[in-house]
């Protein structure tokens, strides 16, 4: 059976920061890991100074206490806002900023919205130089999955779309 990139990642222990929704975290911790420094405890930061994204909202994502209004693009302790509102419009051209990356992430994760989405052929062919492998997930799974990656201080990058409201 072929393994997803994001199995091959995960395949260690797990702790997470799982959401529940807009605007709800719910922490979950499991095989945590406990130093001789407490202080350590409450590092939000995560592993190598990058941020963990707090929740989202109807208007952006917080991101290390600081809201950005839309769509963002993460990796390790950058945070830049994204012009991208639907999984249509993520290009070659849009993930620039991903390819050129040193050292390139392991995993980049595409949050696509409210509702898991495939990829443009174009954009997921940008990828297939198999230096950065690419999980597309509905934007609350992909959070939680970017969250608990950056914990573990796994090599990931975060492309996250923000949901529309349905209606």
């Amino acid at each position: 059976a072929r393994m997803s990139a994001l199995t091959r990642v995960l395949s260690g222990g797990a702790r997470a920061l799982a959401l529940r929704g807009p605007g709800r975290v719910s922490p979950v911790l499991t095989g945590r890991r406990y130093s001789s420094n407490p202080m350590e405890d409450f590092d939000l930061m995560g592993a190598g100074g990058s941020s963990v994204i707090d929740t989202y909202t109807e208007r952006g994502f917080v991101v290390g206490g600081v809201e950005h209004r839309g769509s963002v693009f993460l990796y390790q302790d950058m945070t830049l806002l994204w012009k991208v509102k639907d999984i249509a419009e993520v290009t070659p051209a849009s993930l620039t900023a991903a390819h050129a990356l040193r050292p390139p992430p392991d995993l980049l994760i595409v949050g696509c919205g409210a509702r898991i989405g495939a990829l443009p052929r174009e954009t997921a062919e940008f990828f297939s130089d198999g230096e950065t492998a690419v999980e597309v997930l509905d934007t609350p799974n992909a959070v939680a999955t970017y969250n608990i990656l950056v914990q573990e201080g796994r090599s990931v990058a975060a492309a996250m779309i923000l949901p529309r409201a349905e209606g």
